[in-house]
C-alpha cells in the first residue's frame, strides 16, 4: 500500500473517532455522507485499481450513516467503518454478522452490510453480473429487486416495510400517499393567524430544554424574521437540541397555535433552510405508516427511490395515445403523484394512474374475451315463430331497450362463438322478462 493511501486512511480514522465519541454526523461538515465523494476522489488519486472495491465499499458506508437513526445503530456503524479503514484494501469484503443482545435478541440494526445506493453503478452490476463481482456491489434485477438493496434498509426494516405491503423497489414506486398536508403557504410571522397552516423562515434567537411536572421534556426555541418573533415548542425531542441551534435559519411549517394569548407553534414540521426542501414549504406526502417506520424516514426514503428509479420506469402508454389522452408521461407523474409541485399537477398525476388503471383492467377483459371467443361454440337454430309467441302472451308490450337486448341475445345464440354476455339494468327494467324469451328459443332448439 502507498504511503499516500495510508494518509487518506489516517486522515478518515481520524474523523471516525471523532465522530465515534457523540455520533451526531457533526464530524465533517455536512455529514459522513457529503465526506463520502470527497473521500473516494481523494482516495483513489492515492491508490491504484486494486483499492477500487475497498473505497466504494466505504463510500458506500459513509453515504448510509446519516439515514441512520441516532444511537446505537450509529455506534455500531462508526465501530465497522473504523475496522474495515484499519484492515485496508487487502481484507475480504466485511459483511456485518447479525448480533446478539443479553437474552439473544437482535441488537438494533446497522448498515454495516454493505447498502447498495441507488446509483448508476446499481444498474450496471445487474446489466452485466460476473461471478468476480466483489461483495459490496450487489447485483439485482432492477425494479423488482428487494428493498434491501437500498441504501438505510436492512432486514428489520425489511420487515416493517412488509407489513405496508412494500417488498420490492416497484412497490414503493406505487405507494402512493394516503393525503397530503399543504404547506406550500410562506408567510411572515407577523401576518400569521390562529389555527391556519403555513410555512415560516425565521432565524433561531434563543433555545431551551425544561421539564414539566409531569416529567415531559420540552425543547422550545424563539424564532424571529425581521417582522416579529414567535415561540415553538416540540414534546419529547431534547435531542433537537444537537440539531437546532442559535443563529440557524430554518423553515417551520405546521398550524399556527395560540397559549396564554400569544400565537406560537407545537411540534411542527422543520427542516434548516439550506437544504432540499422535503417535510416543509410544499405539499406534504402523508403515506400510511406502520410500527417501527417514521413519517420522516419513509418520505426521504421514498425521495431518494423515486428520483432515481421514476426515471428507469418503462411507459406501457405510446405517445399518440399520452397526446390524444392529454396524459402525463409516466415518470412525470409517479413524481408529482408522491411529491407534487402544485395542486395542478397532482391533479394530473392521479389522473394518469386512473387512466393507468381502468385501461390496463380493459386490456385484461378484452384479452379475457378475446381467449373466450376463440374457443369454437355450438351454434343454436333459434326459431322466430317460437320466439314471437311466446312475446306475443305477454300481457304486456316490450319497450325498445328491451327489444334491442332480446335481439343481441338471439344473435349471440346463432353465433358460432361462445356468449359471455351480461344482462344489466335497474329493478324493475325487465331483465327477467328478457332471459325468459330466450329460454324457449334455446329449448326448442333442442339444447
Amino acid at each position: 500500500m502507498t504511503n499516500s493511501l495510508e494518509r487518506e486512511k489516517e486522515k478518515l480514522s481520524k474523523i471516525l473517532c471523532l465522530e465515534a465519541e457523540k455520533c451526531q454526523d457533526q464530524a465533517v461538515i455536512g455529514g459522513l455522507a457529503c465526506y463520502a465523494d470527497t473521500w473516494v476522489r481523494e482516495a483513489k488519486a492515492a491508490s491504484g485499481p486494486e483499492a477500487s472495491d475497498w473505497i466504494q465499499e466505504v463510500a458506500d458506508r459513509l453515504r448510509a450513516y446519516s439515514s441512520l437513526p441516532d444511537g446505537v445503530a450509529r455506534q455500531e456503524a462508526v465501530t465497522l467503518l473504523r475496522r474495515i479503514v484499519q484492515a485496508g484494501p487487502s481484507r475480504p469484503p466485511h459483511p456485518l454478522p447479525q448480533q446478539k443482545g443479553p437474552q439473544g435478541t437482535e441488537k438494533r440494526e446497522a448498515t454495516a452490510r454493505t447498502p447498495t445506493e441507488t446509483e448508476p453503478t446499481a444498474t450496471s452490476s445487474a446489466a452485466n453480473p460476473t461471478p468476480t463481482a466483489p461483495a459490496s456491489s450487489h447485483t439485482h434485477k432492477g425494479l423488482d429487486s428487494p428493498v434491501t438493496v437500498l441504501r438505510g434498509v436492512g432486514p428489520r426494516q425489511s420487515q416493517r416495510l412488509a407489513k405496508l405491503d412494500i417488498h420490492t423497489i416497484r412497490d414503493i414506486l406505487y405507494f402512493f400517499p394516503r393525503r397530503y398536508d399543504d404547506y406550500s403557504k410562506l408567510k411572515p410571522i407577523n401576518r400569521l393567524e390562529y389555527g391556519e397552516e403555513v410555512t415560516i423562515i425565521a432565524r433561531v434567537r434563543t433555545t431551551n430544554v425544561r421539564k414539566t411536572r409531569g416529567g415531559t421534556k420540552l425543547f422550545q426555541a424563539v424564532l424571529t424574521d425581521g417582522t416579529n418573533s414567535i415561540k415553538v415548542t416540540w414534546f419529547n425531542q431534547p435531542y433537537l437540541a444537537d440539531k437546532i441551534k442559535r443563529g440557524q435559519q430554518i423553515v417551520i411549517s405546521g398550524k399556527v397555535d395560540e397559549y396564554l394569548g400569544q400565537l406560537c407553534f407545537n411540534s411542527p414540521q422543520w427542516e434548516p433552510l439550506e437544504q432540499d426542501l422535503l417535510h416543509t414549504a410544499r405539499l406534504v406526502p402523508v403515506y400510511p405508516l406502520s410500527e417501527g417506520i417514521h413519517a420522516r424516514w419513509l418520505r426521504r426514503l421514498v425521495k431518494r427511490t423515486v428520483d432515481y428509479w421514476s426515471k428507469r420506469l418503462p411507459d406501457h402508454l405510446p405517445d399518440s395515445v399520452r397526446q390524444e389522452e392529454n396524459l402525463l408521461d409516466l415518470e412525470t407523474a409517479i413524481v408529482q403523484a408522491h411529491f407534487p409541485d402544485s395542486q395542478a399537477l397532482l391533479k394530473q398525476a392521479r389522473y394518469r394512474m386512473a387512466f393507468d388503471e381502468l385501461f390496463v383492467l380493459q386490456i385484461g377483459l378484452l384479452r379475457q374475451r378475446h381467449m373466450w371467443r376463440s374457443e369454437p361454440g355450438k351454434p343454436l337454430t333459434v326459431d322466430d315463430a317460437t320466439l314471437e309467441r311466446f312475446v306475443g302472451s305477454l300481457a304486456f308490450e316490450l319497450t325498445q331497450a328491451q327489444q334491442r337486448t332480446l335481439e343481441h341475445i338471439v344473435s349471440d345464440l346463432r353465433s358460432d362463438r361462445p356468449m359471455n354476455r351480461l344482462l344489466q339494468g335497474d329493478v324493475g327494467s325487465g331483465k327477467t322478462v328478457v332471459a325468459a324469451a330466450a329460454m324457449p328459443s334455446t329449448v326448442a332448439s333442442g339444447v
